[in-house]
């Protein structure tokens, strides 16, 4: 972004905060069972945890 990179442990530690914060919701909306605003949230929390899982890859390897 902007013509920088931005350091694979910025990304790592941002994603996994991220999912961990959507991770809170789906949980909560689930067990309200409101299962579309969990799906949603649950989606979210999938996405950045794998994100982190790809940014710990790229540390490991640079």
């Amino acid at each position: 972004m902007f013509g920088r990179r931005v350091p694979p442990h910025i990304v790592f530690a941002l994603s996994v905060l991220l999912a961990a914060l959507c991770a809170v919701p789906a949980v909560r909306y689930g067990m309200a069972e409101n299962w579309l605003p969990a799906l949603v949230w649950g989606a979210a929390s999938v996405w950045f945890a794998v994100d982190a899982v790809r940014a710990n890859g790229w540390r490991k390897r640079g």
